[in-house]
């Protein structure tokens, strides 16, 4: 009893603390609305959103370590909000302020960890932070130079309180009228889920582990080794691969590791149906020798073998411009947020979307916009994605942008084809549902 009452309390607490921070940035919203609708007529429209966005990713990441996760989440999620929005919720994954007291962070290593450690605990080197945890260098006594991820103190409280907030708004707000058409209680429970997740760092190692595994084919494709013997639920002990490079300069080297990067996507979607769902540059690491190294697996999805085959099936189609095809396809895997929907509008829809893209080349074909509008297609058409099926389509989202910076004249669809093709034959058996 004591205890369920302490649980509200603090949810109390840290509601009324969200609220008024939030007061406080209603009212900088309200004066940069102000200064926009000042703008020339034809400019007010994209200086609002714009507005909005900034101001709602800035609250995002006053709010803490909690909300700012959720937002690196979101920030994937075209499919649940417009892209100028996703687009400045991304600056999140960048803009990470390390814990004021480092030695708070350091004090929570196990024993077991800091005994194996040459200098024990003064030789953890800050490397890296993040809302959830922060990242050290060290030489073990073996010789082995490791990275170890350590959990921030608290994190966990803070994060359950903070989700149940987010759920509970979420429910509230599902009641009102405008609202009840969508299921946003669903929603929001998912990408909580998604976030919560990424706490526990006992599926990240065994993540860690089979994405290494599944990409050891991948010569140019790097995935460090877990030293399992040191990891626990919160701290994550891994090889260390060098220096991080996180460099603009747009290299021969740096393109094909792009390159490399964007096949073990591919082989990841269409063969190997084990997805890393955030490869945002901060996770995907673009090395001078021309390798990739994927890092980070707090945001990965196993793919049903129907769930593989029916991707591959959409994007077989989608390279063969038939747009029929891709419709039913999609039909097959969206949920219905209303109790009705309009499956000859959605099919009339989709059909118009894949013949307008199919006069594009190949090389300049836009996945966002692409993507953006067949979700958008869904909502109007009063269908949701499934879930499932969407975390393909946002694999490639994240990366498409790096891609295009890099190897702008790229086309997706050729270096997809010989992994499609493997993938429909490796799931050939596999029944529709």
């Amino acid at each position: 009893m004591l205890k369920r009452l302490f649980r509200w309390w603090a949810l109390v607490v840290r509601a009324v603390t969200i609220v008024l921070l939030l007061m406080g940035w209603v009212g900088r919203l309200a004066v940069r609305l102000l200064i926009a609708a000042l703008r020339p007529r034809g400019m007010r429209g994209a200086r609002v959103r714009e507005q909005l966005a900034v101001t709602l990713t800035d609250a995002v990441e006053q709010l803490g370590p909690a909300y700012v996760k959720l937002g690196q989440v979101l920030s994937t999620r075209v499919d649940l909000l417009p892209p100028w929005l996703c687009r400045n919720l991304s600056r999140l994954h960048d803009r990470v302020s390390p814990p004021s007291d480092l030695a708070a962070v350091i004090r929570t290593v196990p024993p077991l960890v800091t005994s194996s450690v040459i200098g024990g605990a003064a030789g953890l080197t800050p490397a890296a932070a993040g809302s959830i945890a922060c990242v050290y260098r060290a030489c073990l006594y073996d010789g082995r130079v490791v990275a170890i991820k350590v959990r921030r103190p608290g994190i966990e409280q803070t994060m359950r309180l903070d989700l149940a907030l987010v759920g509970a708004v979420a429910r509230v707000v599902g009641r009102l009228p405008a609202m009840r058409q969508v299921p946003l209680a669903e929603i929001v429970d998912q990408v909580s889920a998604a976030v919560y997740e990424q706490l526990n760092f006992v599926r990240e190692a065994q993540s860690l582990t089979q994405l290494r595994e599944n990409l050891s084919c991948l010569p140019d494709v790097r995935v460090p080794a877990v030293v399992s013997e040191l990891s626990g639920h919160t701290v994550l002990v891994m090889e260390w691969i060098g220096a991080l490079e996180r460099s603009t300069e747009q290299t021969p080297a740096r393109r094909t590791a792009m390159l490399n990067g964007l096949r073990a996507a591919y082989q990841m979607l269409f063969q190997d149906g084990f997805v890393h769902c955030d490869l945002h540059p901060g996770n995907l690491y673009l090395m001078s020798d021309g390798t990739a190294v994927i890092v980070d697996t707090g945001f990965v999805r196993g793919l049903t073998d129907l769930t593989r085959r029916r991707f591959a099936e959409f994007f077989y189609y989608l390279v063969r411009s038939d747009g029929q095809r891709c419709a039913e396809i999609l039909l097959s895997t969206a949920l219905d947020g209303r109790g009705r929907y309009d499956r000859d509008g959605f099919r009339e829809d989709v059909v118009a979307l894949v013949a307008r893209n199919s006069s594009v080349r190949a090389s300049d074909f836009d996945l966002a916009s692409f993507a953006a509008t067949l979700f958008a297609i869904q909502r109007a058409r009063g269908l949701y994605a499934d879930p499932q099926f969407v975390f393909p389509i946002l694999a490639l989202l994240v990366l498409e942008g790096s891609v295009r910076e890099l190897v702008p004249d790229v086309d997706f669809q050729a270096e997809a084809v010989p992994y499609v093709l493997r993938g429909l034959q490796e799931t050939a058996s596999v029944r529709r549902g």
